[in-house]
Formats: structure tokens, C-alpha cells, sequence
């Protein structure tokens, strides 16, 4: 029988709660299997750092989550510094979570995606049309910005919901920015929780393109983890 095989660099990682730099640390050294099997165990499952003080609020959020957006509890998670202590993307490696961070939350759904992604396509087409227009100079700067990054990443299978903008034409965007505004007024009312001021979604249209996009998003913060490991290994001489 031939037995199962583990990436080289992750058979002797055993920790089932790492911290982040011990994740991004084999994250650097592994290959795609090893950032595959990251996303797929380490960074999708389990309770986040910041429910560890009451694992059941996370829970009960992520219940209360499901039953607004009308998909099952156990599509939805936790991503970004909140769930191991410190930042993964590549910009903001090293950066702890703190109470005034944001919850990065993520939703699998095919169809939440359909819905969001016809909401971003109505809004540009909108947009370039001159039927919504931004409030300002630096609000036009986003929306450029938006309308030419978004497609890229539904080309990947995912996206985030903040990028449209809350206007009522767009329901599916505007339902689920509204239930983020309330997520976070309702953890502020929570004992034993986290407070961010902001929680924003993410969402996948399946969960091989969740793990695609966080095993590349891994790779590059791997890199500068690298990076800054060896700065401080110099400055430390």
C-alpha cells in the first residue's frame, strides 16, 4: 500500500495553532503543495485568534451571518490578521492584530458570487455611462481603480463586496454592506469579543479558487516574510 505523502517542508510542522510567523515561515520554504495544504487546514478552518477568548461567539456570528446571507454557516470564515495574530498580505507582513483591526471575513457561494458580480457589472456599466457619479475626485480615483481591478479578480473566482458601492440599485452588495455595518455593531454589543470598526467579505465562487487565491497570496508573503527576516537578522548583527 503506498503511503500518503506530506510536502517535505511541513512533516514536522505539528502545531495545529501556529502562530503567523511560524505559518509564513513554511510558507516560504514549501511549494504549492505546502500553501495548498495551508489554505486548505491551517487558514480556513479552525477558531480565529480573536474568538479564542469565547470560540461560540464565533459561532453564533458566523449562524447569525448565514441566516442573513442565506448560505450554510460553515461557508463562511475568517481570513487576515484576525485568525492567527498577524497580517498575510504581502504589504502588511508582521502586522499584528489589534482591537481596531478589521475583520476580514470570507463567503463560498456560487451563488452570492453570481449576485455580486452582476451588481459590480451594472454599477460600471453605470459609471462609464455617467448614471452614477462620484462624489468627489478622490471617490472617482477608487472607481477607476475598481473598475479596472475588479473583472481581474472575478477572473480568479472571487470578490470583494466593498468595491461596489453602496447604493441601493445594487441589492446583493448593498444587503451584504449593510449586514457588515450591523456584524460590527452587534460584536461591539458582545462580551468577550472582538470590536473592529469594520468587517468587510470577500466572496468565493468555489473552494478551489479560494484556495488558489489564498496558496498565491501565501507565496507572496512568503517572499517578504523572507525579506524581512533577513533585514532583521542584518540589523541584528
Amino acid at each position: 500500500m503506498k503511503r500518503f505523502e506530506v510536502p517535505p517542508s511541513m512533516e514536522t510542522f505539528a502545531d495545529t495553532d501556529p502562530l503567523g510567523d511560524d505559518l509564513l515561515k513554511v510558507a516560504e520554504e514549501g511549494g504549492p503543495e505546502a500553501r495548498d495544504a495551508l489554505a486548505r487546514t491551517w487558514i480556513t478552518e479552525g477558531i480565529p485568534l480573536a474568538f479564542r477568548e469565547c470560540p461560540a461567539v464565533y459561532d453564533s456570528m458566523r449562524v447569525w451571518l448565514g441566516d442573513v446571507l442565506k448560505v450554510h454557516p460553515k461557508l463562511i470564515g475568517l481570513t487576515g490578521s484576525a485568525r492567527f495574530g498577524s497580517s498575510f498580505v504581502a504589504s502588511k507582513v508582521g502586522r499584528p492584530f489589534r482591537p481596531g483591526s478589521d475583520l476580514d471575513i470570507f463567503v463560498v457561494s456560487q451563488t452570492l458570487f453570481a449576485r455580486y458580480r452582476a451588481d459590480f457589472v451594472a454599477w460600471r456599466n453605470d459609471f462609464h455611462s455617467g448614471v452614477e457619479r462620484p462624489r468627489s475626485d478622490r471617490e472617482r480615483r477608487w472607481w477607476l481603480d475598481n473598475a479596472e481591478r475588479v473583472p481581474r479578480n472575478i477572473s480568479r473566482g472571487f470578490i470583494d463586496v466593498r468595491f461596489i458601492p453602496a447604493r441601493t440599485r445594487y441589492k446583493a452588495a448593498q444587503h451584504t454592506l449593510d449586514t457588515m455595518s450591523n456584524l460590527v455593531r452587534k460584536l461591539a454589543a458582545t462580551p468577550r469579543s472582538p470590536s473592529p470598526p469594520r468587517a468587510t467579505v470577500r466572496c468565493y465562487e468555489s473552494w478551489g479558487a479560494l484556495v488558489r487565491q489564498v496558496s498565491l497570496s501565501l507565496q507572496r508573503s512568503g517572499r517578504s516574510f523572507g525579506r524581512l527576516q533577513h533585514r532583521r537578522r542584518t540589523d541584528g548583527r
